[in-house]
């Protein structure tokens, strides 16, 4: 990963709104601007996201947005990790058009 994110932890610490640090994260673990990404309201309620985070409780989110998983803790910390890719290796031979 790259970015301002510990190489070893792929922690980070929010400072602000967890819906901003999220995208800002992911942005640079991509090495893209922030504005690049999907929104991020696709994925997760921002307002709600921030909300559950700024109460500072023992709460735990994890989510998948742009191919990381997202996990924001209530003490402040952001986890990423990058999702490994799926693919499919049978296909469905009754799904083939003729």
């Amino acid at each position: 990963m790259s970015g301002d994110f510990d190489e070893m932890s792929c922690f980070r610490r929010i400072d602000g709104a967890a819906s901003t640090a999220v995208v800002e994260a992911v942005a640079s673990a991509e090495g893209v601007p922030p504005r690049t990404l999907d929104p991020l309201y696709d994925t997760i309620d921002p307002d709600a996201l921030d909300a559950l985070v700024s109460d500072a409780g023992p709460v735990r989110i994890r989510f998948s947005y742009e191919g990381h998983t997202v996990t924001v803790h209530g003490d402040g910390r952001l986890e990423l990790e990058e999702t490994a890719a799926t693919t499919v290796t049978d296909a469905d031979p009754s799904a083939a058009s003729d």
